[in-house]
């Protein structure tokens, strides 16, 4: 993993970049994929929200396969870019961390729908080189910012940083996974937000006083 890693790096290759006139397409794919399932989503879903045909559907992406992956890396690309634009004035090591997270925890409605989708990249990344180097690039991306955070905070060796930038994305991504279970996810997304603030500062209070 690459410490402090930003956005300027290359995109995926596979998927590249789409001009402004097809964002209206992603945003329905991903919509779509939030309501319907990637596997349930079809082009023709696609065209008929969009009020086209599926023929230009197909001439923009080839493949439903090549929409899902563009549709995802449109939609990482600003949680990435979020996340790295909300810490790159603030001072502090709490204050920087507590930056990240509500540049993480947005809306209930917003974070669910997100991590409804991105919970089917990730599975689909098991079976799919495609889908695996999509959210490889994702994963490198925001566990380095993670690293650039505690590293700007600490005095920590390179694979300390690294190990401690793990699990504070282990600490997010879990408590948004149980979130996502809570029957009263709606009501109780701030709380969830305020604990996921509170154990990461606790995590790297106890490892900056055994290290």
């Amino acid at each position: 993993m690459s410490r402090g890693r930003g956005l300027g790096q290359p995109l995926r290759p596979e998927v590249g970049r789409q001009p402004a006139r097809q964002d209206e397409l992603l945003r329905i794919a991903y919509r779509l994929m939030a309501s319907k399932g990637m596997h349930r989503m079809t082009l023709q879903d696609v065209a008929d929200e969009a009020g086209m045909s599926k023929a230009n559907v197909v001439y923009h992406y080839k493949t439903k396969e090549d929409l899902v992956l563009t549709a995802m890396q449109w939609v990482l690309e600003r949680v990435a870019a979020r996340v790295v634009e909300a810490t790159a004035s603030v001072e502090g090591r709490d204050a920087r961390i507590r930056a990240t997270i509500d540049a993480i925890f947005l809306d209930p409605r917003r974070n669910r729908t997100f991590y409804v989708v991105y919970a089917e990249l990730i599975a689909h990344s098991s079976r799919n080189p495609r889908f695996a180097a999509l959210n490889g690039w994702f994963r490198d991306i925001v566990t380095g910012q993670y690293a650039a955070v505690i590293d700007s905070t600490h005095d920590r060796p390179p694979r300390s940083v690294e190990e401690a930038a793990m699990i504070v994305r282990a600490l997010i991504d879990g408590l948004f996974l149980q979130w996502l279970e809570d029957p009263a996810w709606e009501a109780r997304h701030a709380e969830y937000k305020e604990l996921c603030v509170r154990s990461i500062i606790a995590f790297l209070d106890a490892s900056a006083a055994v290290s």
